[in-house]
């Protein structure tokens, strides 16, 4: 019998090391470990999008936290992504949590040796943080898995950005229907490439795969926030198209279409 019970607790503490060790990996950053171990994680909350004629006038704001109380700082570089390829370069840190900082977006321009009017639509400024820890442990993306930076919920501090997107239509009445008419010179269709309008923030995506041209029409709500730009495909050269608005005519694009539409 008392073998029994000796098997029965060897079987017990086998178990509890299995499940012990199924939750390390579930817990990338093993926030459950002594402090020694704790990853020094930190949660941003910003604005994702900025309109490219808003660029000169606007800030990047930001609500910074840390998911425990084990960071000692977090600091960011910046870099842009687009219309011009430029590295990281060092930008800002912050010693203090919760912490909201501020930062024209003139200066951003001037850290990465630009100005806001070499910033396009299309343009991606991306952010990437390091933390460290009050134990002295440094993170950066490089340290967490991609169930972790991938998910939005998660809020991370440490490769992020902001996408630089067209001005929303100013010029014409958007409530009503809106037309394309679409032609590839091909004949093979756009290649991937696509026109979209954006209504009130949702995308709708048109394009055709085949064929040498297509129409496309969109309802639009009166008073609606409306933005609509060209997405590229690989053969932008043999893209072009024409949008009627509601008013009338709005205008020919292409070969070769700008990310905007206005």
């Amino acid at each position: 019998m008392k073998r029994i019970y000796m098997y029965m607790i060897g079987f017990c503490l086998l178990s509890v090391g299995f499940v012990s060790c199924e939750e390390d990996e579930k817990d990338p950053m093993q926030i459950h470990l002594d402090e020694a171990n704790k990853a020094p994680y930190v949660r941003i909350i910003y604005d994702q999008v900025v309109a490219v004629d808003q660029v000169a006038g606007a800030s990047f704001d930001a609500n910074l936290n840390a998911l425990e109380n084990n960071v000692q700082s977090w600091s960011v570089d910046v870099s842009l992504e687009g219309s011009a390829d430029i590295d990281a370069v060092p930008l800002t840190s912050v010693s203090s949590f919760p912490s909201d900082i501020s930062i024209p977006f003139t200066e951003i321009a001037s850290t990465l040796g630009i100005t806001t009017d070499d910033i396009a639509a299309g343009d991606k400024i991306r952010f990437l943080g390091t933390a460290t820890g009050t134990s002295g442990l440094v993170v950066n993306q490089d340290n967490f898995s991609g169930s972790i930076l991938g998910q939005a919920e998660q809020l991370p501090a440490f490769n992020f950005i902001v996408q630089i997107e067209c001005a929303p239509i100013t010029d014409a009445t958007t409530g009503g229907t809106w037309t394309v008419d679409a032609f590839d010179s091909f004949g093979d269709g756009w290649n991937g490439a696509s026109i979209n309008f954006v209504v009130d923030g949702a995308v709708n995506s048109f394009t055709f795969g085949s064929g040498g041209s297509a129409n496309f029409s969109i309802d639009v709500p009166s008073g609606a926030n409306l933005l609509i730009f060209f997405a590229s495909g690989a053969f932008d050269e043999e893209v072009t198209f024409t949008i009627t608005s509601p008013d009338g005519p709005y205008g020919d694009f292409g070969p070769n279409p700008g990310r905007c539409v206005n």
